[in-house]
């Protein structure tokens, strides 16, 4: 608005308009003060209607500066109207549709699965299992009379179990004896005589202790109750 333009222009300058007016008033107030000196000291009519007009003037002016002062300060002290600022749109609520999309079902796609198949079991080569060996059975000319442990050639150590069959017609005993080297000159005992025969059972019992080591014989003889006997069984063994 023109007015408030101009209300505002006249506030800025509000301090020099203010001066103007008390330098005015001042002038007016001196002028008055002139006046009524002159006319204290004249004696002249007319210089006193002179005095009288000045004065008058001087009241004027006076009065002038007064009204002046209280306009600039009513003009600088009232509220300047300000200018109606124009409406803020208010936002206006928009309603918004958000589509969902919809999942369209997938079919499923049969997969194949692989399944491992267990891999056939190789056949391994069989492993040779070592068995121990042992000398060989003795072969008996006579079933009756006959040792099958010790072995042929067996090393001998300790207290050997001697096995075998002792058993003939018309049985009487039978005797074990041994003879060292390869060609014994002498048979000793082993034990006494035993006149219970035996089939595939201990004959008797070898104590080595203190033997030489080297080649010896074992010698079975079976008796029957007449004195006579058949061939001995004679078997090679080895002391340790």
């Amino acid at each position: 608005m023109v007015v408030a333009r101009v209300l505002s222009l006249l506030r800025a300058y509000s301090l020099y308009l203010y001066v103007a007016g008390f330098l005015a008033l001042l002038l007016s107030l001196n002028e008055i003060r002139e006046a009524h000196k002159l006319r204290q000291e004249t004696i002249f009519a007319l210089e006193k209607e002179l005095a009288h007009t000045r004065t008058r003037r001087g009241i004027g002016s006076a009065i002038a500066a007064l009204v002046y002062l209280a306009l600039v300060s009513y003009v600088t002290l009232a509220q300047l109207p300000t200018e109606a600022e124009p409406p803020t749109p208010q936002p206006t609520a928009t309603l918004m549709v958000i589509e969902v999309p919809t999942s369209t079902p997938v079919t499923p796609t049969p997969t194949r699965t692989h399944i491992p198949t267990r891999p056939r079991a190789t056949a391994l080569p069989p492993t040779p299992t070592s068995v121990p060996t042992s000398p060989p059975a003795p072969s008996c000319r006579n079933p009756g009379v006959c040792i099958t442990a010790p072995g042929a050639n067996q090393g001998l150590s300790g207290e050997v179990v001697i096995r075998g069959t002792a058993r003939i017609d018309q049985f009487q005993f039978f005797k074990l004896e041994y003879g060292l080297g390869e060609t014994p000159q002498q048979w000793n005992s082993i034990g006494e005589i035993s006149r219970s025969a035996v089939v595939d059972g201990v004959l008797g019992v070898w104590n080595l202790a203190g033997f030489p080591a080297g080649p010896a014989w074992l010698r079975l003889t079976v008796v029957d109750v007449s004195g006579n006997f058949p061939p001995p069984y004679d078997l090679r063994v080895v002391i340790r």
